[in-house]
């Protein structure tokens, strides 16, 4: 069998489990990405959590020795704002209200669009959900009101944790349920496994064959099952959420299983399709 890097030029590599935990390097990601750009590889760093800017994502991997640049990090909330942009007009006369981080709120705001409070959301055009740790119950219930005023809705994410040293966390899909219930009302997400994010981490750069892109990622329901209704190929790391019985049980099937990023320079082991 070749090897995975002879075969692929353009790498969506997710970050959480994959290139680090937290503050922690993955074992053999930094060297692996090295490789990668003396192979002439193109990358582009996708991830599903919402809480850092573009900018941020990129000075976390270059205070890891990881090269990296904006213009290489694709994230949940650059994927809603790409997308309001591309198919909604006369931003500038449109509100929001936002829920998220910081950077979740400048992304939406840098678009024109003005951020409401809770007190002013009667008339909203989005509600925009993704995770953040103060999460309370008055933002579910502005939230609803909103969106059964007819605001359309959007989150970051369904993923239901993420890695962390201290063990699988709560993240966004956790904390959107609850909105979604109440509202009796689905959120159009962005992350993995939904579409929104592989457009703009597909849009943009040097264009490639279908067959020569790839995804590699820990999660078979987010990163695998994402790259798969993308048309583009899939390769499971067992660096993070994922272990070889989950793998086996699964219907979700990668293309490709490594142990972690090294394994793209091994002779491949091509598990299904």
């Amino acid at each position: 069998m070749p090897k995975i890097v002879d075969i692929i030029d353009h790498f969506l590599i997710d970050l959480d489990g994959i290139v680090y935990i937290d503050s922690k390097l993955v074992k053999g990601s930094k060297s692996s990405l090295r490789k990668l750009r003396k192979l002439n590889k193109t990358i582009k760093f996708i991830t599903n959590d919402p809480r850092k800017s573009t900018t941020q994502y990129v000075k976390k991997l270059n205070n890891l020795g990881i090269d990296a640049r904006k213009d290489e990090v694709v994230t949940s909330s650059s994927a809603i704002a790409f997308h309001i942009k591309n198919n909604f007009s006369n931003l500038n006369n449109k509100t929001a209200y936002v829920i998220g981080s910081i950077n979740l709120k400048n992304e939406i705001r840098n678009l024109g669009i003005t951020l409401l409070k809770s007190d002013d959301v009667k008339n909203a055009s989005f509600v925009i959900f993704g995770g953040h740790p103060k999460f309370h119950y008055n933002e579910i219930k502005t939230a609803c009101l909103a969106i059964m005023n007819g605001a359309k809705f959007f989150a970051t994410s369904r993923d239901p944790s993420y890695p962390s040293e201290e063990g699988h966390l709560p993240a966004t899909g956790a904390l959107l349920s609850s909105v979604e219930i109440a509202s009796n009302t689905k959120a159009i997400v962005a992350g993995k496994p939904e579409g929104l994010i592989f457009e703009l981490a597909l849009s943009e750069g040097k264009e490639f064959p279908m067959n020569r892109i790839a995804i590699i990622g820990d999660r078979l329901y987010t990163d695998i099952l994402g790259g798969k209704k993308a048309g583009i190929k899939t390769i499971l790391s067992l660096s993070g959420s994922t272990n070889k019985k989950e793998l086996e049980t699964s219907t979700i099937k990668p293309d490709f299983v490594i142990d972690d990023l090294r394994g793209l320079f091994m002779e491949s082991i091509q598990f299904g399709g």
